[in-house]
């Protein structure tokens, strides 16, 4: 018995899946990198984890957890293969206590949840990254994620009473404890945060809690000046004022968000956004003093509101613009590298005309925006990710942004972490402590089977291009396998953000990727780099979306899902790939004129007496101001919706009139499964349509 045999019976059949197409869709992330497992586990318990770690340890199988998969470093990428373990399912909140200020919970509890639950009490989770409602408690400890309320608040760090942890044996470990403060041992709860599962896996989080404030304001300050900017935040931070969250935009990530915040931003060079909490009046105190001191730095606009619908408008822009660079142009997606800078807050203006400068001097695109008030910068560049050129401009722009972080006795990671991203820098900043790190990892971690191949944690030299999942495309450009420009661009857009999870129907029933837009948009993506060819699980996971583009709704940059699924669908169609039922449908309709293989006579059926009278004796107009057309299940399937329509017409006296039992498919199913039978029948029946002169359609389809 293999060790696949072996965990699919500690986790059933339905936990574990091992096929090429499925393991492709969870080989990406929104870094540039990419990691394909060999399989992939659904654990739901610790002791799931812990006798999986058991076998993997004996075997020296490689094992990646992973939780919502929104790193940008390529943190929860399995680039050894090996077990990747999806921890999203474990995702219980265990126990709040309202009387000492915790919560226990589930590696997979999503942020947004564990909020949702304590704000019934009143309480809340402070950290809150970008992607609260996607990331998990685990991932976010992983990282020491933060987000905008860090510099009042602190890091995931800061709010970690205790861990329960399996190690790379198999062992499960606690750390940690419920009391107010401890003092006994190492921190082995710190030692786990920012480890990014390479020496254990978290499978439990004791997260700290505290009183949701009772009030809160957020301004927006716009400038015209960077340098004026940046002199309003250090003298407000510096003044007694504790602000909530502080974030900066400049002129180029505002360009990407000009529509959602309704306004010209040409002559915009910084947009400030900074929230306080807490007591009312000394809120609004602050607040006035906060206007009053960017007015002193000649502030444009000035805005504030403490309305909660309001605040979460303003904050829109800034929550939607990290997808969003990808729209800056067609072709191009953002590139998170050296994109998370942590340098003293008071040289955040400098960060950012350094890096303007290295842009312009190198002649690529960097956005620059960041959590100004505790020091966070994130310089996020923007490429066309089929260029060669570009990559090559991109390297000493990077060298150089690491260079400036170092100068400023800064960070090359504030809250996104290492991954593979900073394995090439890292030892740059750390030094001599990497020898401690790699020491720790040798203990814990003998046989480097948990995570391996991130932090520079083994010796083997590290380059930011390691496991780049854009080479075929740079390498053998004649080699792609389109799907038309548009299409393509769409392709590229995505960032793997996970946005699109939150809406999808087929994800939310079998919680697997490659029945989610993410993961369909995963393997366009090797199906356009010649990676992968249509084959029977490629089908199944293209023909199991209901293009109900619940998926583009939910997307920050508005990816057409629906369109890279048709177009996948066409190629797989014209490859014979196509499943059974669907391949029924397309046969009833070549055949029928309708999905139901119904006789077309019938489609008259469900006509009001008077009106079917007419049709059988061939009665009905031939010319009319509007032409009814009923579509295949009003006909046959939902017996109200014709008689629904045609009685209030007839009421309204509207001349009108159907094609009667020459009426048949409009053709879109066939469009939808990627058939070439779709156009003939679609003109053949517009046809139809203008030979009643009718100047307007009516349809209930």
């Amino acid at each position: 018995m293999g060790i696949i045999d072996e965990i699919t019976e500690i986790v059933g059949l339905e936990n574990i899946f091992s096929d090429r197409i499925e393991c492709l869709c969870y080989s990406r992330d929104m870094s540039v990198h990419q990691g394909i497992p060999d399989a992939v586990i659904f654990p739901r318990t610790t002791e799931h984890v812990s006798e999986i770690m058991k076998l993997a340890y004996r075997d020296k199988v490689p094992v990646t957890a992973r939780g919502s998969g929104t790193s940008v470093t390529g943190a929860v990428l399995p680039v050894r293969g090996g077990l990747l373990l999806d921890l999203h399912l474990m995702n219980k909140i265990l126990e709040i206590n309202r009387e000492d200020f915790y919560a226990r919970v589930e590696p997979g509890v999503i942020c947004a949840q564990l909020n949702n639950a304590l704000a019934r009490d009143g309480l809340m989770f402070p950290p809150n990254p970008g992607s609260e409602v996607l990331a998990t408690i685990a991932g976010m400890v992983s990282t020491n994620a933060s987000g905008h309320r860090a510099v009042k608040y602190g890091t995931t760090r800061d709010y970690i009473k205790g861990l329960k942890v399996v190690l790379a044996d198999g062992t499960v470990i606690d750390t940690g404890t419920t009391a107010p403060k401890t003092s006994l041992g190492y921190e082995l709860t710190n030692l786990f945060s920012s480890a990014e599962g390479t020496l254990g896996i978290i499978t439990e989080v004791i997260c700290k809690v505290e009183s949701k404030p009772e009030y809160g304001a957020l301004a927006l300050a716009i400038f015209g000046d960077l340098n004026a900017a940046g002199d309003a935040v250090t003298e407000v931070t510096t003044s007694g004022i504790k602000l909530a969250g502080c974030e900066i935009l400049d002129r180029f990530s505002l360009k990407v968000v000009e529509e959602i915040l309704g306004r010209d931003v040409s002559k915009i060079e910084a947009l400030l956004l900074m929230e306080a909490d807490g007591v009312k009046e000394v809120v609004q105190r602050d607040v006035k003093r906060i206007e009053e001191i960017c007015t002193k730095y000649n502030v444009q606009e000035f805005q504030w509101s403490d309305d909660p619908k309001k605040r979460e408008e303003m904050m829109l822009a800034r929550g939607r613009l990290v997808p969003t660079l990808s729209r800056i142009k067609p072709g191009n997606r953002l590139v998170p590298i050296a994109e998370d800078l942590g340098v003293p807050s008071s040289r955040i203006p400098e960060t950012i005309r350094r890096a303007q400068a290295i842009a312009e001097k190198h002649n690529v695109t960097i956005t620059t925006f960041g959590h100004v008030g505790d020091g966070n910068v994130h310089t996020t560049f923007v490429a066309d990710v089929r260029n060669r050129a570009e990559w090559n401009r991109l390297k000493p722009a990077i060298e150089e942004l690491v260079e400036t972080a170092m100068e400023m006795k800064g960070t090359l990671s504030a809250e996104h972490g290492a991954g593979i991203t900073r394995a090439a820098h890292i030892e740059r900043q750390l030094g001599p402590a990497m020898e401690v790190m790699r020491q720790i990892k040798q203990t814990l971690d003998p046989e480097n089977i948990l995570n391996p191949g991130k932090m520079a944690l083994e010796k083997d030299k590290a380059d930011i291009y390691d496991y780049f999942a854009f080479q075929p495309l740079i390498d053998h450009p004649e080699g792609v396998n389109s799907f038309g420009e548009e299409i393509d661009n769409e392709v590229l857009a995505c960032i793997h953000c996970g946005f699109c999870r939150l809406g999808c129907p087929t994800f939310s029933v079998t919680h697997r990727e490659s029945k989610n837009a993410r993961g369909r948009n995963a393997l366009a993506f090797y199906m356009m780099n010649g990676s992968i060819e249509p084959s029977t699980e490629l089908a199944e996971a293209f023909y199991s979306c209901t293009t109900c583009q619940a998926c583009t709704y939910f997307c920050p940059a508005l990816i057409k899902v629906d369109e890279i699924v048709e177009g996948v669908r066409k190629k797989l169609y014209a490859a014979g790939f196509v499943p059974e039922p669907v391949q029924g449908v397309r046969d009833n309709i070549l055949k029928t004129g309708n999905v139901y293989a119904s006789a077309k006579e019938a489609r008259i059926d469900i006509y009001p007496p008077a009106l079917k009278e007419k049709a059988k004796k061939g009665e009905l107009k031939t010319k009319a101001e509007t032409v009814f057309f009923m579509g295949c299940v009003p006909s046959y399937l939902d017996m109200k919706m014709v008689p629904s329509l045609i009685k209030p017409m007839d009421l309204a006296g509207v001349d009108y009139t159907t094609l009667s039992t020459e009426e048949s498919c409009c053709g879109f199913p066939l469009y939808l499964m990627g058939s070439d039978d779709f156009d003939p029948r679609a003109k053949s029946l517009m046809e139809r349509l203008k030979a009643t002169g009718a100047r307007e359609l009516v349809t209930p389809c």
